[in-house]
């Protein structure tokens, strides 16, 4: 629920989210570039 996980909870994965959110947004905002110097 929003605004009751501990510390604790929000860090039971580790950095595997973090790192794996990180890599998606860079492969995405990439794409973004590849895509608009295709159509330019």
């Amino acid at each position: 629920m929003i605004g009751r996980d501990s510390e604790k909870d929000m860090n039971a994965y580790g950095l595997w989210p973090w790192a794996g959110g990180i890599f998606v947004a860079a492969v995405l905002i990439g794409l973004m570039f590849v895509l608009a110097r295709g159509f330019a």
